[in-house]
């Protein structure tokens, strides 16, 4: 992944938590901590989320890999292997 996806993917990801959480401050966040706690996420918000990343990124988040994005850290990377990947493969 070169360094203008990673910075789309955390550009979007910051603009997707202003939408669903605006009071929340992504710098304040521990990384490796699950999100939703962090971040005081009922389970509508965290799905929004994942469906505005989907749409702002344009990265196809199934529901089946929602179980994989459960802290910042896991959301990062997950949006960035996929952001990088070409959409016909």
């Amino acid at each position: 992944m070169n360094e203008s996806d990673q910075t789309r993917v955390r550009a979007g990801i910051r603009e997707a938590f202003r939408h669903i959480a605006p009071e929340v401050d992504l710098e304040s966040i521990d990384p490796a901590a699950n999100i939703r706690e962090e971040a005081d996420l009922d389970s509508v918000d965290a799905i929004n989320l994942i469906v505005l990343l989907d749409k702002k990124l344009g990265v196809e988040i199934p529901e089946s890999d929602y179980d994989q994005i459960t802290t910042l850290q896991d959301m990062t990377r997950y949006l960035e292997a996929h952001a990088s990947r070409d959409p016909e493969s």
